[in-house]
């Protein structure tokens, strides 16, 4: 029997005592877990701003399907609408002009869009240039210079999606119905 209490003795090491952590023990495991937690906040942050990104430029693709449709029913032209709604109170919105076309009013809602509330208060989150206003895209001046392809026509009314001038910090759906940056 002597025999067995040495052995259980040096199995739990301690003369018998279960392992507990010890408060320098303790506060390690949170400091362990206080970093991760501060390397990862700024990575999820990331990952919304990327998909808020994403979402934006899968509404601009729906918008531009609605618009060529728009455009097919209406002689190849584009849609009178304000370029700023709220500066001009007799030209519709584009949203109005393309609700028929994009079936929901929220598409032109970019998700990005929440500081400023350019939705709330413009009814978009898309600027709509006024060059473009009933007439087909390569007849406009940036279409004759540029073609079809490289003419934006909608856009996010400031850079929702990162710092001014940077590569994705706006989304542009240009007349060919292609979602990018302007080049």
């Amino acid at each position: 029997m002597a025999s067995m209490d040495s052995h259980d003795k040096t199995r739990c090491g301690d003369g018998g005592r279960r392992g507990a952590f010890t408060l320098v023990e303790l506060l390690v495991v949170i400091a362990v877990i206080s970093s991760l937690v501060a390397a990862l906040v700024p990575a999820v942050g990331k990952a919304r701003a990327c998909a808020r990104r994403g979402a934006c430029r899968s509404q601009l693709h729906d918008i531009g399907m609605g618009l060529r449709m728009y455009v097919d029913d209406n002689r190849n032209r584009m849609p009178i609408a304000a370029q700023l709604p709220s500066e001009e109170p007799n030209v519709p919105t584009i949203t109005d002009v393309l609700l028929p076309y994009v079936k929901e009013r929220e598409v032109m809602h970019c998700p990005a869009d929440r500081q400023d509330s350019y939705f709330e208060k413009e009814g978009s989150s898309y600027e709509y240039p006024h060059y473009l206003r009933g007439v087909p895209v390569d007849r406009s001046f940036l279409g004759k210079r540029w073609g079809e392809t490289n003419t934006p026509v909608l856009w996010d009314f400031r850079p929702f999606h990162g710092r001014e001038g940077r590569p994705g910090a706006m989304n542009f759906l240009f007349g060919d119905g292609h979602v990018g940056n302007l080049e």
